[in-house]
């Protein structure tokens, strides 16, 4: 699947199935922070094509930007040059290399389990973070037919 629409449509698909399964098997109560869980998701579908000149790429490097700027204009060198550094490394490999992987998928999002391990002050993060991300992530390189499902 080439085209972000998809991506999109797929983590969507993928994340209303883990909401119900949720809902039915754990009577779990949705509420507003299911909206952040959504668009948690959304970003996870999207991330793996950020190794081609794609929506994808677009989105996220000009998030990046926009934040390695206001790190390095409050002076936080060493956060901007490891968000620099970090945001390399999806465009040094081929398209469907790395990013497209099952180790990938549950890697790069750990930064939300790890979050608030570093900054419990912050008050987000954890599972209810990662499990979203990692599912838009799934949706991604099952659509790609990375992963087998069909």
């Amino acid at each position: 699947m080439s085209l972000y629409k998809g991506h999109l449509a797929g983590g969507f698909v993928a994340f209303f199935l883990y909401i119900l399964i949720l809902i039915l098997f754990f009577s779990f109560s949705p509420k507003a922070d299911v909206l952040i869980w959504f668009g948690v998701c959304m970003l996870g579908a999207l991330w793996p094509d950020v190794d081609t000149n794609s929506m994808a790429q677009r989105l996220f490097y000009g998030t990046f930007l926009v934040i390695d700027s206001f790190l390095i204009l409050t002076g936080k060198y060493k956060e901007a040059s490891l968000l620099g550094f970090f945001a390399l490394l999806p465009i040094v490999g081929k398209h469907r290399g790395w990013t497209h992987t099952l180790l990938a998928a549950f890697i790069i999002p750990s930064p939300l389990l790890i979050l608030p391990l570093i900054k419990p002050e912050l008050n987000t993060g954890g599972l209810e973070l990662y499990v979203p991300a990692l599912i838009g992530y799934l949706s991604h390189l099952v659509l790609d037919r990375e992963l087998r499902l069909y």
